[in-house]
């Protein structure tokens, strides 16, 4: 009887085994898929591939004037970022200017858009310079984007 019940036992435990064995190859072959597939999901979308997000970036706190120039074209996709994920606008904007970490888990990131006086040398202090507003909620999700000041769309020869 004893001999009996351990057999029976081994026997579960064997095909147990095989069964992990089936689970831990299909493990190996889904990882890396998985990978890729998330890897893919953190890049910019599409539609907002035309900004051009490198001259963005590259000038911090706004002191090279270089955004003042993206202002139209932000203004085309600022309506295309509502609803997105916080990581779409740091890849798109990068880190911002300066953070405000609000009630309820609400986060207002700034990125200033003309210089001022956070070009000097004390960077905490809130410049009066015009800055984009973009207010993440709690979801981390874009739910406002306001301007400090109102800005005017400058005409563009066709």
């Amino acid at each position: 009887m004893f001999f009996y019940t351990c057999s029976c036992l081994a026997k579960e435990l064997a095909a147990t085994l095989c069964l992990l064995n089936k689970t831990m190859r299909k493990r190996f072959i889904l990882a890396p898929a998985l990978f890729l597939l998330l890897l893919g999901a953190c890049s910019t979308p599409d539609s907002l591939k035309d900004f051009d997000s490198d001259t963005w970036k590259d000038d911090r706190f706004g002191c090279d004037n270089l955004r003042a120039g993206l202002a139209d074209d932000f203004e085309l996709i600022r309506k295309e970022l509502y609803g997105k994920k916080e990581y779409i606008v740091r890849n798109l904007l990068g880190k911002p200017d300066s953070e405000e970490l609000m009630e309820r888990s609400q986060r207002i990131y700034y990125y200033y858009i003309e210089p001022g006086a956070q070009c000097q040398d004390d960077r905490k202090k809130m410049s009066e310079a015009n800055r984009v507003q973009i207010r993440i909620n709690s979801l981390g999700k874009v739910s406002e984007i306001t301007y400090y000041k109102p800005i005017t769309a400058t005409e563009k020869p066709e």
